[in-house]
């Protein structure tokens, strides 16, 4: 494809003294040439790539969070190569048809360059809709629709110590399942429709990821010490349809993704986020997280197989507070944990012109305007009850 000599990328610059200075003003862009540039190089200061991976992990910070599919980190274009992407995204999940495990080692490659020079956060999703799914086979996986917990425990423990340490060995930073027991169609799937094997399969990750994989207080059972920092997502129908189940160790999961594909309307997204509080209700209730927790363990995605060309509702998205001024939750204001993007890559380079002098990722670099300047709008005057 024929590409234009020199490409502009917004770019979240903060100068090491604006940071220690606490600046807000952190959006700005630069021109790179990416037909000429040695990928493997450092393009910008020292100080510049120290002082993005220190804000990024900035208590509170919002997290911008993409699904990555067409992944070869062979090519030195956006859509191909996670490099490309906005240095300011945090999350960047594999996604697609691709290998999940078994990385070239141009992808390999690829990641290791985000994850250690601009600090961004890999993870792989997985369905994970049957124990032992994207596994190596192994007949302790042949529990079937059993619900004997002394049948499907050690089974499923044995599925999710199989993904940690292919996650550990693959170099991600954790792990997104992929959990969509009514709209993700198939037979079989009870790792999705079976209420104890789902119960346990949550409990299991979180040995593993999330902030249950270190927890002191926790007593392992004999299972190895697991690897600190690895992040705990889970998407798809989290507060709508198949829901989470209330007696889930969700309070252990680090961000709730949801699918709220063609939401446009505060509306909307209101009733989408009040759906994640309804299923961490008896947590609430028992005083282990908080409401506006919650709400900032949760991501907004929009569907850019389907409204890449409009945006859909990834500004509003990347907008939203959680303030319903009705119901259960009055009182409640607070910003979302994040916002996203389904397939990414459609976003790129989509000739609508440009956004603060690049046209790369259009859609998904206002977003990250939204979010990071309503973060600091609250950071400086926070608001009574958020």
């Amino acid at each position: 494809m024929k590409r234009n000599i020199c490409k502009t990328v917004l770019l979240c610059v903060l100068p090491l003294s604006l940071w220690l200075s606490g600046c807000d003003d952190w959006l700005k862009t630069e021109a790179i040439d990416f037909e000429n540039i040695d990928l493997n190089a450092t393009t910008k200061t020292d100080e510049y790539y120290a002082a993005l991976r220190e804000w990024k992990n900035t208590p509170g910070l919002p997290q911008t969070f993409v699904w990555f599919d067409n992944w070869s980190g062979t090519s030195q274009t956006g859509e191909n190569s996670l490099r490309g992407l906005p240095d300011s995204l945090t999350i960047a999940s594999n996604w697609g048809g691709h290998p999940k495990f078994d990385l070239s080692p141009e992808r390999k490659a690829d990641m290791e360059y985000v994850q250690q020079v601009k600090g961004t956060k890999v993870v792989v999703t997985l369905f994970s809709a049957k124990v032992g799914e994207d596994m190596p086979d192994d007949p302790i996986y042949d529990i079937g629709n059993s619900s004997d917990e002394s049948v499907v425990r050690p089974a499923i423990r044995h599925y999710a110590e199989a993904i940690y340490d292919a996650v550990v060995a693959s170099g991600y930073d954790g792990f997104d399942w992929d959990y969509e027991p009514q709209g993700g169609g198939g037979t079989g799937n009870y790792l999705w429709t079976n209420t104890t094997q789902r119960r346990i399969f949550v409990e299991e990750l979180s040995y593993w990821f999330g902030k249950g994989a270190t927890d002191p207080a926790r007593n392992r059972d004999g299972r190895k010490e697991a690897k600190s920092g690895l992040l705990f997502l889970i998407d798809g129908e989290v507060g709508i349809r198949g829901r989470m189940d209330k007696d889930w160790l969700s309070y252990y999961v680090d961000y709730f993704v949801l699918q709220a594909y063609g939401s446009t309307t505060e509306t909307n997204l209101n009733s989408r986020v009040a759906g994640v509080i309804v299923d961490m209700s008896d947590w609430i209730d028992a005083g282990v997280i908080t409401k506006e927790e919650v709400v900032r363990r949760t991501i907004l995605t929009e569907n850019f197989e389907s409204y890449a060309g409009t945006g859909g509702g990834v500004l509003v998205q990347s907008s939203f507070v959680y303030a319903p001024t009705s119901g259960a939750d009055l009182g409640v204001e607070q910003q979302i944990g994040g916002f996203g993007i389904y397939r990414v890559g459609f976003d790129y380079n989509q000739g609508k012109g440009d956004y603060l002098g690049s046209p790369e990722y259009y859609y998904l670099r206002q977003g990250i305007t939204n979010i990071y300047r309503i973060f600091n709008e609250r950071k400086n005057n926070p608001p009574a009850n958020g």
